[in-house]
């Protein structure tokens, strides 16, 4: 490897062992920076972040996918930060658990699609994505695991059927379906979204790399309906508008100024993308403000 390979990697250690071993505040900060930082370099210069992780040329499918992969991520790190102020100590320990469960899921993928889609082909990962992307994924399970075990307050959910509530339960079932099928038959649903003949490893892995990140949103969204308070509730909405207002504007902006997406796939995307943008507005700003009071109650892991 390279001089800049070996700091890139160094750095990333170095950043997980200031930041794991801290506290739960410290490392939540590190975490949101982190994957707020990542998404918006995958939005803004993915060829840049992709072309030394593999072999061949990025083509403009790769750069499409890679911008989707770094709203995905601005999404669940402005959610990451908004629940994360919360004084609900559920929703603190939801947080935790599902970002724990997600990184698994996506560490699992990770490796298959490295051992799958390695190699000197155009479009195959080479060692860089061990030492970078892969390390990275390592670390932040094991920094989200670290504090998920320090956890002994877990708070309640509750159950209720507000118009907020039923938002967020359309969001899930939604998108727990559109994502299921682009993680299983990622190159069908693929086919379908982008008129292609073939797709490489690196098409593949990044598309099942944000369909984790989705469907982790979507686990979000669900849980997010027992939450105590309104405004946390409206927190999770708010990384989702973020998320899918970054899917629509990408959509259009390739319709209308690059041309890229082809008008009949296109209007596909904005509506698979753009529906649950609406299901979020309605939810964000006209679902009800009001705080509500609740009992005290708590479970305790001793």
């Amino acid at each position: 490897m390279e001089v800049v390979a070996y700091l890139r990697s160094a750095a990333l250690v170095l950043a997980f062992v200031a930041t794991a071993f801290s506290s739960r505040r410290v490392w939540m900060l590190a975490d949101q920076v982190g994957l707020f930082t990542f998404g918006l370099g995958f939005y803004l210069i993915p060829g840049y972040l992709l072309q030394f992780q593999t072999n061949g040329t990025i083509d403009g499918l790769h750069l499409f996918i890679g911008r989707f992969l770094g709203g995905t991520m601005m999404g669940q790190a402005v959610m990451s930060y908004k629940l994360g102020k919360s004084k609900d100590p559920a929703v603190i320990g939801m947080l935790f658990t599902l970002r724990t469960a997600g990184c698994m899921v996506l560490l699992i993928m990770m490796i298959t699609n490295g051992l799958l889609f390695s190699g000197e082909q155009q479009g195959q990962w080479n060692e860089q994505y061990v030492w970078f992307s892969l390390l990275g994924a390592v670390l932040w399970m094991v920094g989200n695991l670290i504090h998920l075990i320090q956890i002994r307050d877990f708070g309640v959910l509750t159950v209720g059927c507000t118009r907020m509530e039923n938002h967020l339960r359309l969001d899930f079932f939604w998108h727990f379906v559109l994502i299921f099928l682009h993680i299983v038959f990622t190159e069908e649903m693929g086919s379908i979204t982008v008129p292609r003949n073939t797709f490489d490893g690196l098409h593949v892995s990044v598309n099942q790399t944000m369909g984790v990140l989705v469907l982790i949103g979507s686990l979000f969204s669900l849980v997010a309906t027992g939450f105590r308070q309104p405004e946390d509730k409206r927190s999770a909405c708010l990384g989702s508008l973020v998320m899918h207002g970054s899917y629509v504007f990408l959509i259009l902006w390739g319709i209308v100024i690059t041309k890229e997406q082809p008008f009949q796939t296109g209007l596909f995307n904005t509506v698979t993308s753009g529906l649950p943008l609406i299901n979020f507005l309605s939810a964000y700003f006209l679902a009800s403000k009001t705080k509500k009071s609740y009992r005290s109650t708590s479970t305790v892991c001793s």
